[in-house]
């Protein structure tokens, strides 16, 4: 993968819930606000972008799967119902330097078969411990306005274009999303066979797990038993090893009365356990930002309250990913470590829905401060009967 490592700055126009966004972005996002608000859609950019990047994707690939651009433009956007959809982003690199990507796009016509079409593209770099941003190309070109079906695709899904800035396009496509389904990890193993990731729902976790080295697989399964003892005591020596056909297998040893501890597979977890196996496993890989919608499902509240530290923690020792957390849990977000930088509150705006930093409001600020945290702060107000109380936050 790149030397790009995280996300700084979303922008968006005219997309889904949202007229626009403008939000600062760091190594660990917290996305909290009431149900149906938009926290989902938030998260869809960065499966978006990923999808145009990924080898087999592509800017039709990605609005397909979105049941068309009259799905993705915002039902509340003022300007005209044809008005392009705006995506920009900003990244950090390891070496300090930035990228920005900027993607507008919107629907053809006839003559191109209605496929979505790039109205707007380009790419700037930032060198180390500058401001300034330099120009690497901006779409429509004089090729493209001399050949309009150019237009179907971005630049960044082809491989004759993007090698000026193709390390950016890699870090799009390493973006995971993980909503993982136990029966699936128990019932349908198997290597990742589509090109545009790992599987979302665990069906390729043991066979990741296998292809890691020995050395990393096993501080990986370490972390991951320390956590597992607070919860499930009577566990230990988590490993994975091989059936009689060579497939892979979670183990771990049970202890009971008695006698010697019973030894049980992936097969016989519970969904809680699997399902934070597979979510401590996948915050260790050296991969892209990770995105999770309510990772505290089917998880007892006292594994859920060490999460955010357990995040925070792979992200340091592991020089882990990037993470977005949608969540409804006051045990999560009872952490005394989650700062205001790393809150996005996702409420109703006049129309539609509207991102605001945790950082920027005066209230949520002074109340962490003062030693309370988010879920004493925010979490009782993301009921929608509550939420006119944010404005009182603002001041």
């Amino acid at each position: 993968m790149s030397q790009i490592i995280r996300f700084s700055h979303l922008k968006l126009k005219n997309w889904r819930n949202f007229t626009q966004v403008d939000v600062k972005l760091v190594r660990r996002m917290f996305i909290v606000g009431p149900n149906a608000i938009g926290k989902s859609n938030l998260l869809d950019v960065f499966r978006f972008l990923r999808e145009v990047a990924a080898e087999g994707g592509g800017l039709a690939t990605a609005v397909k799967n979105r049941r068309g651009i009259s799905r993705l433009r915002s039902l509340h956007y003022r300007a005209p119902a044809s008005s392009d959809i705006e995506i920009s982003v900003d990244v950090i690199a390891a070496d300090g330097s930035g990228w920005r990507y900027l993607l507008a796009f919107n629907k053809s016509d006839k003559k191109l078969g209605l496929l979505p079409v790039v109205t707007k593209e380009g790419v700037w770099k930032r060198a180390p411990n500058e401001d300034a941003w330099a120009k690497l190309f901006i779409r429509p070109s004089k090729e493209d306005r001399d050949d309009s079906k150019l237009l179907t695709q971005t630049w960044l899904q082809q491989v004759t274009q993007n090698q000026p800035f193709r390390e950016l396009a890699e870090f799009f496509a390493s973006v995971g999303y993980l909503h993982l389904v136990p029966q699936l990890i128990r019932e349908e193993q198997r290597p990742a066979e589509e090109s545009l990731g790992a599987d979302a729902y665990g069906r390729d976790l043991l066979s990741r797990i296998r292809g890691t080295s020995n050395k990393s697989k096993e501080a990986r399964l370490e972390r991951i038993r320390k956590v597992l003892a607070t919860a499930v005591p009577n566990l230990t020596d988590l490993e994975l090893v091989p059936d009689e056909n060579n497939n892979p297998h979670l183990q771990a040893k049970f202890k009971h009365w008695r006698g010697p501890a019973a030894k049980q597979d992936e097969r016989e977890f519970s969904d809680g356990t699997l399902r934070l196996i597979g979510l401590l496993w996948a915050l260790q890989e050296k991969s892209g930002p990770l995105l999770l919608e309510e990772p505290e499902l089917s998880l007892h509240t006292a594994l859920v309250r060490q999460l955010a530290p357990f995040i925070y923690r792979a992200q340091r020792i592991a020089g882990g990913r990037q993470a977005f957390i949608s969540t409804h849990s006051d045990e999560l977000m009872s952490d005394e470590g989650i700062g205001p930088d790393e809150i996005l509150l996702v409420r109703s705006a006049s129309e539609g829905s509207e991102v605001v930093h945790g950082a920027d409001i005066a209230g949520i600020r002074q109340a962490l401060d003062g030693g309370l945290t988010v879920a004493d702060v925010v979490m009782p107000m993301t009921a929608k009967e509550q939420i006119d109380l944010f404005s009182k936050l603002d001041a």
